[in-house]
């Protein structure tokens, strides 16, 4: 077994359960492990935890087990097991397009699965979990013995370890482009080759039922819209109007696929859609000029944020959108505001989002503050993979 041996007072994270090691916690190693488990000592020699290695990055190990126990099939076909239980309790009705495993949230940190269907999308995003495959694939694959299952390898942490970057196919026949699925009774297509994450937004699946549920007799405008998916559970909740705003001509094609599969008519007297390929900000800027209004706005871009020097930059990108968003707003109309930027905390993003409000001369109100489905579930020992923020907000 490797050990990696802590500096004296550099251990009191991984006493806590932190499952993540960084380099600069460790003063000296020994042994060697071929299959990439590791372990952690403390100074005085006593264990600690137990988990895979990946040198290469600066989370040097990530912790599976804090029991001095083998890190084994036994363990973590457990782990699988329970996660895939979780999902049946938590997963509405009529969906089959879910997170099944969740990294740290479901103690098997570094990998994702997530369910389309009859396909399953994985991501091993360290080279420690990716060596640990012959522990962790075959309770998946016994737990979906149809699926065609995909490794989406093009990931900026295995770029950075060296690790391929090339697709594999772990099961069925050949690689899936794409897969259909339902949410809450709705269909729709996850690009999985060439899409955003493992091909779709999961994670805001109960903030579209929000949405959903709020839109009846209302014009919604989607902002960085991507597949469309807020504006189709917007239509099947009611809404009069939808218009999706995103710089991806391909996404767009995406989104009015998803209104098609759900039969929402794009052209002809009963359309209810529009798309329109534009940068966001300066969309918004003319939509002001303009003097438009709208009753429900849904502002969720990708992560401005993804290293702490970003966190400035992001957080007056993330002010702009949404002052603008704010002076779009009806009397009385709906502000659904996301960041998926795990830098940026909720309570830093609730001030931002209110210097948007003030700035915009619009009082507000907020109604909710959201995250991700519980089908994404956040270990309490590691609040990093609390991400997603969703706020909704009313101006009067």
């Amino acid at each position: 077994m490797r050990t990696l041996h802590l500096a004296r007072g550099r251990d009191a994270a991984t006493r806590r359960r932190h499952p993540w090691l960084f380099s600069g916690a460790v003063a000296r190693e020994e042994g060697t492990s071929p299959d990439g488990a590791v372990e952690a000592r403390d100074a005085s020699g006593a264990f600690l935890a137990r988990g895979f290695a990946s040198p290469a990055a600066s989370i040097v190990a990530r912790f599976w087990t804090f029991e001095d126990r083998p890190l084994d099939a036994d363990l973590v076909s457990r782990r699988v097991r329970e996660a895939v239980a979780l999902r049946d309790h938590v997963v509405p009705p009529e969906t089959d397009g879910y997170r099944v495993v969740n990294a740290e949230g479901d103690f098997l940190p570094g990998l994702v699965a997530d369910r389309y269907g009859g396909a399953l999308v994985i991501q091993a995003t360290t080279e420690g979990t990716a060596r640990a495959r012959p522990l962790w694939l075959p309770p998946l694959l016994a737990a979906f013995p149809e699926a065609t299952v995909l490794q989406k390898n093009d990931l900026p942490g295995r770029q950075g370890e060296g690790l391929a970057l090339d697709d594999e196919l772990l099961a069925g026949d050949t690689s899936p482009r794409r897969a259909a699925f339902r949410e809450r009774g709705l269909a729709f297509v996850a690009e999985i080759s060439a899409g955003q994450k493992t091909g779709f937004f999961l994670d805001q699946r109960e903030n579209r039922f929000l949405v959903r549920s709020l839109a009846a007799g209302r014009s919604v405008l989607d902002l960085f819209s991507y597949s469309g998916a807020f504006g189709v559970a917007a239509l099947a909740g009611g809404a009069t109007r939808v218009v999706h705003v995103d710089a991806s001509a391909d996404a767009l094609e995406l989104a009015r696929e998803n209104h098609i599969l759900n039969g929402q008519a794009l052209e002809g007297p009963g359309a209810r859609v529009e798309t329109r390929e534009a940068d966001v900000f300066d969309d918004l800027r003319v939509r002001v000029a303009a003097g438009e209004r709208w009753d429900f706005i849904v502002t969720d871009p990708p992560a401005f944020a993804k290293r702490k020097a970003d966190v400035d930059k992001a957080c007056r990108g993330y002010k702009d959108i949404n002052r603008l968003a704010f002076q779009l707003l009806a009397p009385g109309g709906l502000l659904l505001a996301c960041s998926c930027s795990g830098r940026i905390s909720p309570d830093l993003f609730q001030k931002v989002i209110f210097a948007a409000a003030l700035d915009a001369r619009r009082p507000a109100r907020l109604l909710e503050r959201r995250g991700a489905g519980a089908d994404h579930p956040v270990s309490i020992d590691c609040p990093e993979g609390d991400y997603l923020k969703a706020f909704l907000l009313e101006a009067p």
